[in-house]
């Protein structure tokens, strides 16, 4: 969930202008890279946005993936590595005032993409959720400190393949007098070893449900049985 850069793209200009058992199949890391590569975000996926490369220093910092699994009483959750996994993140892509990105791992195990899931549908978690976007903005906000009004989570179908889950929190801040509203989306798919994730902010308004389902459905898509 790269939810530092996702929130200093959105959020930072607004203030300033005023991863059922495991399996037993042998895996081959190479292979499992290149169908994590092939079946991530692109542009082609969504004409007209503005792409960014992923940078790794976007990524949440390993004291925000600590109190996020602190919360909801877990070792591990999908924003951990996972010993092994082979991952790839896409580019942010850009329009207007939202910004969208994901990510595509391939776990050794299906279990360790059971392992994730059970925690995204854990009761409580969108107080943790809450916890996290919010650790997330004040990390990616210009200094000064931000405040923060209400903030609530949502739960959404995102019907997309037998085991998939969305979250949007919309979160109320103030910086040096500005006060913003913004929505951060997060959906997660699995498909046997394989976890897909999106991350769509946007500010004043949710970004678009149809479209979050139809990137994750062609993602989920692309990865067909390759990750079985």
């Amino acid at each position: 969930m790269r939810l530092l850069k996702s929130s200093a793209i959105v959020l930072v200009p607004a203030l300033m202008l005023g991863a059922c058992g495991s399996s037993t199949k042998k895996v081959d890391p190479a292979a499992d890279l290149a169908v994590a590569k092939a079946a991530g975000l692109t542009a082609a996926d969504l004409p007209g946005y503005k792409e960014t490369p992923y940078k790794k220093s976007s990524d949440v910092p390993a004291s925000v993936k600590k109190d996020f699994a602190t919360c909801l009483h877990v070792k591990t959750t999908v924003l951990d590595d996972t010993p092994g996994a082979q991952k790839a993140n896409s580019s942010d892509f850009d329009k207007g005032n939202a910004t969208v990105s994901g990510s595509v791992e391939i776990d050794p195990k299906k279990s360790d993409i059971d392992t994730g899931w059970n925690a995204l549908n854990k009761p409580g978690i969108e107080r943790c959720l809450e916890q996290l976007f919010q650790a997330a903005v004040r990390l990616a906000a210009p200094s000064g400190g931000v405040t923060f009004g209400a903030t609530s989570v949502t739960k959404f179908d995102v019907g997309v393949g037998k085991r998939s889950v969305g979250y949007s929190v919309k979160i109320t801040a103030s910086s040096q007098g500005v006060n913003v509203l913004f929505y951060a989306d997060f959906v997660f798919v699995a498909r046997d070893r394989a976890g897909i994730e999106l991350d769509a902010l946007n500010l004043s308004k949710p970004f678009s449900r149809a479209k979050e389902a139809a990137l994750a459905r062609a993602i989920y898509d692309r990865i067909g049985t390759k990750a079985s």
